[in-house]
């Protein structure tokens, strides 16, 4: 499989330093491409066809959006180590969703 990523995000995102933990944990080679911290996001709503979230992630001609997404394609693609179980995506969806808006 090509692995030759692009990463769109930003330094503060807790939601993109999820995805850059999987990519050194799994050792997986990425290039980063820094985007705005707030709109406008030109290149990247053209890119996802609208979506304006950080991060997306590029492989090739295919584009995810959504960390869950993300991580999930990695599990998929980059097997070993396995980092992210099925438990875990139950856990992550909270820590997404409900803590992040309280914190």
């Amino acid at each position: 499989m090509n692995s030759s990523i692009i990463f769109h995000h930003y330094p503060a995102s807790p939601f993109s330093e999820k995805v850059r933990v999987l990519f050194g944990i799994k050792r997986i080679p990425w290039v980063a491409v820094i985007e705005p911290t707030i709109m406008p996001k030109p290149e990247l709503i053209t890119l996802t066809g609208g979506y304006r979230r950080i991060p997306v992630m590029q492989i090739g001609a295919d584009i995810y959006c959504d960390t869950a997404v993300i991580m999930a394609e990695l599990e998929r693609r980059f097997p070993d180590p396995r980092v992210v179980h099925d438990a875990d995506w139950m856990v992550n969806s909270w820590a997404d969703r409900v803590l992040f808006q309280i914190v």
